[in-house]
């Protein structure tokens, strides 16, 4: 089989993710015609599209986008293809500190509500380090195992402690996932955190390709491993927290996504870095279309639905090991 040229997959990706958020744009609690926008921008209608549905589509774009680099980049510094924001902790040590900052009486801002989620998505992801570590270095299956569990312990404290809040239903929102409340505060946010990461891949991309290599063979082409892996670990800190602060606790996206990509392209890192982005997207405006459609005018939970997706797709991935092995 003829392997798609990166060009190729980008423009497809590209165009396809045009068509689902113009899709996206339209769909609702009814369907709204996108001539709207040009023609009656001041109507009821127009004035929805304008202020709810638009940044609605930009946010659920952004956080595909960060979700999926933010679990391309944790398969590479963990080497391991299953590892993911929300099965190691980080999603959900966000979501608890978001909930302790709620119990100690502070103002959940936007502000607040990001530096929270990055404190907690950073606390979480070294102690899943830490448990991971060893004096031969990372134990990948520590790393995996560990942050598994981890992250079922945080996640029953997060939602034990919602029930104790006073604004139980707006955490009920974050642990379930969604994106009904975005503002255009939330889209600069999110534009904001995706330029840093997305910048920084680019100005480190040949060390951040380099992290699937031992440290020996990557100090002997001129990387520093070390420096590296924290640089990628801040950036997977950075992309979770500010998804979670936004869209709530939404998984499996960073798991699937950097997998198919190196399905149909398998290459660097730093080449499968735009398709994963795009890709990302694509799912993610997918999964909200559904959810907001589906049941309307209520809307279904994102991570429901994307942890559905997620375990279908893990399962195939244990299949094809278990295949590999018996081989």
């Amino acid at each position: 089989m003829r392997r798609i040229k990166l060009w190729q997959l980008n423009v497809l990706l590209a165009l396809v993710l045009i068509s689902v958020a113009v899709l996206g744009l339209c769909t609702g609690v009814k369907w709204e015609s996108l001539t709207l926008l040009w023609r009656a921008p001041a109507s009821l209608d127009g004035r929805i599209m304008w202020t709810i549905r638009i940044p609605r589509i930009l946010s659920v774009v952004m956080v595909g986008a960060l979700l999926s680099v933010s679990g391309l980049l944790m398969q590479s510094l963990s080497r391991n293809p299953i590892a993911d924001p929300s099965i190691l902790g980080v999603n959900a040590g966000a979501m608890l500190a978001l909930i302790i900052g709620s119990l100690l009486g502070m103002s959940l801002s936007i502000v607040t509500t990001i530096w929270l989620s990055l404190v907690g998505a950073a606390v979480a992801f070294t102690a899943v380090l830490l448990i991971a570590m060893t004096r031969q270095g990372l134990d990948v299956l520590r790393f995996i195992l560990g942050g598994t569990v981890f992250s079922s312990f945080i996640s029953c404290l997060a939602y034990a402690g919602s029930l104790l809040t006073n604004t139980t239903m707006q955490f009920r929102n974050l642990l379930v996932g969604g994106f009904s409340a975005v503002t255009y505060a939330h889209v600069r946010v999110l534009c904001g955190g995706l330029i840093i990461v997305l910048a920084t891949i680019l100005l480190m991309r040949k060390q951040l390709s380099l992290l699937v290599l031992d440290d020996t063979t990557a100090r002997s082409l001129g990387a520093k491993p070390g420096l590296t892996r924290v640089v990628a670990a801040l950036l997977v800190v950075i992309s979770a927290g500010i998804s979670v602060a936004v869209a709530g606790n939404i998984g499996f996206v960073g798991l699937g996504i950097p997998q198919m990509i190196n399905y149909v392209h398998p290459d660097r890192l730093e080449r499968n870095v735009v398709p994963t982005v795009l890709l990302g997207a694509i799912f993610m405006m997918v999964v909200d279309i559904v959810a907001k459609t589906l049941t309307a005018p209520s809307e279904l939970p994102l991570s429901a639905l994307s942890a559905i997706c997620g375990g279908i797709f893990l399962l195939l991935v244990i299949m094809k090991g278990a295949r590999v092995t018996e081989r």
